[in-house]
């Protein structure tokens, strides 16, 4: 048996949206449940929570927003104002994060690619972290090379913490 006490939880939080626009993160409720129906006593890390709360920050939106209203072009990322060189930091160290848990669990829902997700993923998988990806992306080559199990859907996580929990997978 595979003991879990920290459980990273991944997924996307704006996806391809190129502003402050959050996709709908009522996965971050589901998600645990599910957990605690077969790791009763882990912890689940929510990596979205110090993101949103910067991007929420009057300061850190407008410096946001200053970068978009700026157009593609040469960016250089050393020059960006304080408010966002921290939710640079903000971002890395949380997707740091998921090397520190026993399980990862990338929610992919659809066809939405993350790029932060796949980094929280990769993140796990080369510290030796187990990754479930609930995705139905199975011929996505960066989903299948740094996962352990992949679930179609939230309805078969459950099955596949058992999995993981047994040490069948």
């Amino acid at each position: 048996m595979t003991s879990v006490r920290r459980v990273f939880v991944a997924g996307t939080i704006q996806g391809a949206s190129n502003g402050l626009a959050v996709e709908d993160q009522s996965y971050r409720q589901v998600i645990p449940a599910i957990v605690a129906s077969v790791f009763p006593d882990a912890e689940c890390f929510d990596p979205s929570l110090p993101v949103l709360q910067q991007l929420a920050s009057q300061e850190t939106a407008a410096a946001v927003r200053a970068v978009i209203e700026a157009g593609p072009g040469l960016l250089r990322t050393s020059d960006l104002v304080a408010e966002a060189q921290q939710l640079r930091r903000t971002f890395i160290d949380m997707a740091e994060e998921a090397a520190k848990c026993d399980l990862c669990i990338a929610y992919l829902p659809g066809l939405s690619l993350s790029m932060g997700t796949a980094m929280e993923m990769y993140v796990a998988q080369q510290a030796g972290v187990p990754v479930v990806a609930v995705t139905r992306m199975t011929g996505n080559l960066a989903v299948v090379a740094v996962s352990t199990i992949i679930a179609p859907d939230l309805d078969s996580l459950r099955d596949a913490l058992v999995i993981v929990r047994d040490g069948t997978g």
